[in-house]
């Protein structure tokens, strides 16, 4: 893909207009555990994201950027019977209402070290990604299957190796005090390599990063990634190298376009939700997801009536087909 303001998919170039889902159960959306079977494809869960689902494209959001494998408390070792079924009424619910998913296969809270709550174990994978023998174990086994169950699945826009992977690596100096086994950069920059080669040979998707901040996104050049997906919070707007909210896409000098994968939906300091939505569409980005539609934190859920509106003013920017030709593997 080339550097640019849209992404292509299914026969047009879109700017990719959505939201964080991110969860409805964090960890327990996709497999099954001690905590119980109660992903997607569960009938109470079920309806409850189908109602979730219908009120996003009714407001005009397109985009779904959602959280599978976490820290894998789910769908790994426990449970997996229940993954592919999640996943099928996951992508079964994006065609119902016209979404189109941005799905990530693990959190950094992947890298956590092991604790345990009600039998389950939440974390302490920090070996599978810091060993070449994991890393391969967890693609092969886990990954490429799935790649390939959904490898010609229009409602997959993307895989996400990691959310926030920097929070677990020794050289970008601020590993989360909960991991004391983390990552070197060119380790994970190795498996990041891994994994969008098992995007490309095994599915039409594409394949990014979940970067936590701008100053890190150079680290993530030549990796095989298609497009960067930078975040921006408050704490950053101080600091030029991580301030993504004033520099336009063309002044950042990336080779590939760049999506907004998070930002605050309400509550920010910063700017209102309307001058976010402005600012990241005019500045010539690909895309912006605001965090988070579930509202699971203090930055509180996106206003319904902006959404819409900014939604139907730009409608043919955002309004993905699905009746378009599907691009090939």
């Amino acid at each position: 893909m080339n550097a640019g303001s849209r992404i292509p998919w299914v026969g047009g170039s879109w700017y990719l207009f959505g939201a964080n889902y991110p969860w409805l159960n964090y960890g327990n959306d996709f497999g099954s555990n001690a905590f119980g079977t109660y992903g997607v494809s569960n009938s109470t869960t079920n309806a409850t994201i189908d109602a979730d689902f219908a009120a996003m494209a009714a407001e005009g959001i397109h985009t779904v950027r959602w959280f599978v494998f976490t820290d894998g408390r789910a769908g790994i070792t426990f449970g997996s019977d229940f993954v592919f079924p999640d996943l099928d009424a996951a992508v079964a619910l994006a065609k119902k209402h016209n979404l189109y998913l941005d799905l990530v296969l693990l959190d950094f809270g992947w890298m956590f070290n092991a604790t345990s709550s009600g039998g389950v174990q939440l974390g302490g994978h920090a070996g599978v990604i810091n060993t070449a023998a994991g890393q391969q174990a967890l693609i092969n086994n886990v990954f490429v299957p799935v790649f390939k169950r959904y490898a010609n699945t229009p409602q997959i826009i993307s895989w996400e190796v990691m959310n926030e992977p920097e929070w677990a690596i020794t050289e970008d100096g601020s590993v989360n005090g909960a991991i004391s086994q983390p990552s070197s950069l060119v380790n994970f920059q190795n498996f990041t390599k891994s994994v969008a080669n098992a995007v490309h040979a095994n599915s039409a998707s594409y394949v990014t990063v979940g970067e936590a901040s701008l100053k890190w996104a150079a680290q993530w050049v030549g990796l095989g990634l298609d497009f960067y997906q930078i975040h921006f919070y408050d704490w950053m707007q101080p600091f030029a190298i991580s301030n993504l909210y004033g520099p336009t896409y063309a002044s950042l000098g990336l080779d590939l376009p760049v999506v907004v994968g998070e930002y605050p939906a309400a509550n920010s300091s910063t700017a209102t939700y309307q001058q976010y939505l402005d600012t990241w569409f005019n500045n010539g980005y690909a895309g912006a997801w605001s965090w988070s539609y579930k509202a699971v934190d203090s930055n509180a859920a996106p206003n319904t009536s902006t959404t819409q509106t900014w939604a139907a003013a730009h409608a043919s920017s955002i309004n993905i087909s699905s009746s378009a030709p599907r691009p090939s593997p």
